[in-house]
């Protein structure tokens, strides 16, 4: 194989890894969090707040329709990650549907009753839908990212 097949699958395999969200004290960091994403805080006292940020300020985050909760009450936050199902169809899609071309152009021919091209027409969507379906089963890692914990 060739280098730059090599950096190829490698690339798309990097690509397939769940992202990190690293976990931190520092309350400055959720100033990255967007109006309109979902999070779940959880209090000091066992309580269980989901909502989507409206606000993040010094001493407050502010969620669903004007819950504001207190710094000092707030013991976890955790961001939602819906996954990735929707990028790994479409990966498998390209992968399946490269890989029907592939066999398209090793069958039919002039001594056969089937032409290259028709091969191909076949091929690429049969396993581009294979591909595809495969894909979406892969697994997404989505779900809930701790991205502040109070110290």
């Amino acid at each position: 194989m060739c280098p730059g097949r090599w950096i190829l699958a490698f690339a798309i395999l990097i690509s397939l890894l769940p992202p990190s969200f690293a976990q931190t004290s520092d309350w400055a960091a959720l100033n990255q969090l967007l109006p309109g994403q979902k999070v779940k805080i959880e209090t000091a006292d066992g309580q269980s707040h989901v909502g989507k940020v409206q606000s993040v300020s010094d001493d407050a985050v502010r969620i669903g329709k004007n819950q504001q909760i207190q710094k000092q009450d707030i013991q976890h936050i955790r961001l939602w990650s819906p996954g990735h199902h929707g990028r790994n169809t479409l990966i498998g899609l390209g992968i399946g549907a490269g890989f029907g071309v592939a066999v398209g152009t090793g069958c039919g021919g002039s001594n056969s009753f089937v032409s290259r091209g028709e091969c191909m027409a076949v091929g690429a969507p049969l396993f581009g839908g294979l591909g595809a379906a495969l894909g979406a089963l892969f697994p997404s890692h989505g779900g809930w990212r701790e991205v502040y914990r109070s110290q």
